[in-house]
């Protein structure tokens, strides 16, 4: 049961990326998809190559940024309660461009209930929570490499091109390859996060310590 939310994030924050890189490159986000098994998909606009690529990157490239957020906030600033607030503020935005019922009630059911957590849960249990959700975003975005390695993808019972087969196409090579690069950026983000946020971490408890003296 503790896995269905993290998979749900994971899918959320995957298309949330797709459209988030749309839209900051020129595009369109037009609908997000989150179905019952937890596969997804955007609905974009894009006018050009760069647009659609951007598209795809930061698609491929969201669970892993939505864990490195969460690790940095509840990790290095120590802001727990604020990380659970801004994840489910992210959720309720999303509203935004949900496509169909179990988008809309996912998207709400998460919003109502980490509001919740963020608000009204004892300040440990929301350090607690807050930092299972950010380690196990950023698990799961390291276990979600298949996807980078296959051509197309089924979801919802119709057979898409997969994101690294179109960049593969727009581009040049084989999917794998560039499966192959997404992936190991992804995992220099997540470590690039945790050691910044552990050294942040310690050097701010050092801080704390040394002023203690005196």
């Amino acid at each position: 049961m503790a896995r269905i939310p993290i998979l749900f994030l994971s899918t959320w924050a995957h298309e949330l990326g797709h459209g988030l890189g749309a839209l900051v490159s020129g595009g369109k986000f037009i609908e997000l998809t989150v179905f019952p098994n937890f596969s997804g998909v955007a609905q974009l606009a894009t006018q050009n190559s760069f647009q659609e690529l951007m598209a795809i990157l930061l698609g491929l490239l969201g669970p892993s940024l939505l864990g490195v957020l969460m690790i940095v906030l509840t990790r290095a600033l120590n802001w727990y309660r604020v990380a659970i607030i801004v994840l489910a503020a992210l959720l309720a935005v999303s509203q935004i461009w949900a496509a169909d019922s179990f988008t809309r009630i996912a998207l709400g059911g998460g919003t109502v209930i980490l509001a919740i957590i963020g608000w009204k849960v004892p300040s440990q249990a929301v350090l607690y929570i807050a930092h299972i959700i950010a380690i196990a975003l950023c698990l799961n975005a390291l276990t979600g490499f298949g996807y980078f390695f296959i051509g197309n993808a089924e979801v919802a019972g119709s057979l898409y091109r997969s994101d690294t087969g179109v960049m593969a196409d727009l581009l040049f090579g084989p999917h794998w390859l560039w499966g192959g690069l997404i992936a190991i950026l992804s995992v220099i983000i997540l470590f690039a996060g945790v050691i910044f946020s552990d050294k942040w971490a310690r050097r701010k408890d050092g801080l704390s310590d040394y002023s203690g003296f005196g």
